[in-house]
């Protein structure tokens, strides 16, 4: 693990239960991201209307974003931001939603940074449960230092 929760914490403004990455697993700043978040049984935005409990698809790719953000705002050879930003998710594309992501699974997020626009940052960003892709999308990220 290279970023705990709780450093998580330190770099994003979300708290449960709209924070969506539990620990962030390998970061290369400015580049590329990999991280884990957990979707536990009780976790109150899971849809139980169906036979099957599933997490909304939506969110998923809100993980991504927030995933994709912590390649930006974190700084080298620490985990604080570099000083408090403002940012949004403000675009996605070409997102394709291969298989539901069900409670109890791990969703390993990736995300790599394909170009930057002055304060837009455009991410290849991908969902695994296993090793089976379960989204893909193409995010852009407005995030002002």
């Amino acid at each position: 693990m290279l970023l705990s929760r709780e450093q998580v914490q330190d770099l994003l403004p979300h708290r449960y239960p709209f924070l969506f990455v539990d620990e962030v697993t390998k970061l290369k700043s400015g580049e590329s991201v990999e991280g884990i978040f957990r979707i536990k049984t009780d976790h109150p935005f899971i849809n139980r209307a169906g036979r099957v409990s599933v997490f909304p698809a939506t969110l998923v790719v809100e993980a991504l974003g927030q995933l994709a953000a912590l390649c930006i705002r974190y700084t080298r050879g620490g985990s604080q931001p570099r000083h408090r930003a403002q940012g949004f998710l403000v675009r996605v594309d070409e997102c394709s939603f291969v298989k539901p992501v069900h409670e109890e699974e791990e969703l390993l997020l990736t995300a790599s940074l394909v170009k930057q626009y002055s304060t837009l940052y455009k991410f290849d960003a991908r969902g695994f449960v296993g090793h089976r892709v379960v989204v893909q999308a193409s995010l852009t990220l407005y995030l002002e230092f």
